[in-house]
């Protein structure tokens, strides 16, 4: 006699891949969509002449036995014609039904289901039926499963498309990753969205199981994303660092340090491209803010930069971060174009994470080996302060793109040639601070306003008789007579090189 339990709606693939139902198996293609409201359970195959439509017949044990031989033919074509979605068997090993067999429930489209022998039929039938009534209880179990199979998965360290597939099979829901469905949790890293662990399909109380999980699910995957990132950065902070110090190296430890770039494969030999970023001095007035507004949009531009391609590293350069590409062979005539194209696409993911930063660019040229790198570090921190000077408002711009400027810096990032400007310049160095960077504008300017005390009065927004005063002052520390043409040209180019070098 079949033991009747009444239930709501699922499939026969819901109920054979439910989390709480875990080992059973479909071993026909087919069948997987017919609908399953009931499930009994045959002591014969008699029984199954009996049974209701859209039922899932379990065979006993020991009915089971007879369902490898002929006997299984005539009770199949009974189930079928009664409507019945599924027959299920309890078999030491997975069920392989006889040919005859797998063609008739193949024309009455009847699924054929193995259960492992050991399985507990009394808790198999009311599992079932707990699958089948859904409701809160149902997909709390469901949900129950997956946390428990989630947790596994991040112990192993699984990243989130694993992640996404091992909560689906447990939820019985179609996770997706990345997915872009009516239930969504954003997987974060960096602070922002990689991606959505998304769900379609899902209502009622296992929409509610789904969205738990896919917070749980999202979490591992940040989690995981996180460790990623970390791994990544350490190697990469420590080059950046050993590059910073490169920059500002005693000459008696460079060859040192040199060796120690070499080693840990920084191609410090190649040729070198760097690009200066600096951010708007209003993007917060908070100095701790600053610093870190600085680091996290230098590690934003690295990784877009990274991404489009090269050995990019990671220093910085007092208040601003600088990028630095290296390449052991020779640009090409390609490469300019790949610098400004990676350096915009940095600026444009700094605007997306920062939009306050005003974020603008200096790119260096192209030079070679560790003076090289210094050179074109120069060179870009000058670009950025020659554009402010010239009123230009473009985000990124180029050393190249200028023409005085590219010679001055040049010569400047020669050691012999600041000594020069320092002894030039020294007295009014020695005021310090904002009084030396006044006094220093104040005579570039009049140089370049070929010494018109009015001109020089506009430019700088100054009194006449203030620039009168302040020139006695820096004449009178220089010792030198400003209407000698030699003593003028020494002055200005001197000027001109120390505030691109300074900027």
């Amino acid at each position: 006699m079949c033991r009747w339990h009444t239930a709501g709606v699922a499939t026969v693939d819901e109920l054979v891949g439910a989390a709480s139902l875990a080992g059973l198996a479909r071993v026909t293609p087919w069948g997987g969509g017919r609908e399953v409201t009931r499930v009994s359970l045959a002591e014969s195959f008699d029984e199954l002449a009996g049974c209701e439509a859209s039922s899932l017949v379990l065979l006993t044990r020991t009915c089971s036995t007879q369902a490898t031989d002929y006997r299984i033919d005539m009770a199949l074509r009974s189930a079928g014609a009664r409507g019945a979605s599924a027959v299920a068997a309890v078999l030491p090993s997975r069920w392989r039904p006889p040919t005859t067999a797998s063609d008739i429930a193949r024309r009455c489209d009847l699924a054929l289901v193995w259960v492992p022998q050991g399985t507990d039929l009394a808790w198999l039938i009311q599992a079932m039926a707990k699958e089948l009534a859904g409701g809160p209880g149902a997909a709390l179990e469901r949900a129950r499963a997956a946390l428990a199979a989630l947790e596994s998965a991040e112990a192993e360290g699984a990243g989130p498309g694993d992640l996404a597939r091992v909560a689906g099979l447990a939820l019985g829901v179609r996770i997706e990753w990345p997915g872009d469905g009516e239930l969504a949790v954003p997987v974060m890293a960096g602070g922002h969205p990689q991606g959505y662990l998304a769900a379609t399909g899902v209502g009622g109380d296992l929409a509610t199981a789904t969205m738990l999980v896919l917070h749980a699910a999202a979490g591992a995957a940040s989690r995981r994303l996180a460790a990623i990132q970390r791994e990544r950065e350490i190697p990469t902070r420590s080059r950046g660092e050993l590059v910073s110090a490169l920059l500002v190296s005693d000459p008696t430890r460079r060859e040192e340090m040199l060796a120690e770039a070499r080693r840990l494969g920084i191609p410090v030999d190649g040729w070198h491209v760097a690009v200066h970023l600096e951010l708007s001095a209003g993007a917060t007035e908070d100095e701790i803010g600053r610093f870190e507004l600085v680091e996290a949009a230098g590690q934003v531009a690295l990784q877009a930069c990274q991404a489009s391609g090269g050995n990019w590293f990671l220093t910085r350069s007092g208040p601003d971060v600088v990028l630095v590409r290296m390449a052991l062979g020779a640009p090409d005539p390609q490469t300019a174009t790949r610098v400004m194209r990676s350096v915009g696409l940095a600026l444009q993911r700094i605007e997306e994470r920062f939009p306050q930063a005003g974020a603008r660019a200096g790119v260096g040229g192209a030079h070679d080996g560790a003076l090289g790198l210094r050179a074109s570090v120069t060179e870009a921190r000058a670009v950025l302060a020659a554009a402010r000077a010239a009123g230009r408002a473009a985000p990124v711009v180029a050393f190249d793109a200028f023409g005085i400027e590219r010679t001055l810096v040049e010569w400047y990032a020669s050691d012999t040639a600041r000594r020069a400007v320092r002894d030039q310049l020294g007295p009014l160095e020695a005021l310090g601070g904002a009084r030396a960077e006044s006094a220093i504008l104040t005579l570039k300017t009049y140089l370049d306003e070929q010494g018109s005390t009015v001109r020089t009065a506009r430019a700088l927004h100054l009194h006449r008789n203030a620039v009168t005063r302040r020139l006695a002052r820096i004449t009178a520390l220089l010792g030198t007579d400003l209407s000698d043409p030699d003593q003028r040209l020494a002055l200005q180019l001197a000027c001109r090189a120390r505030l691109l070098g300074q900027a």
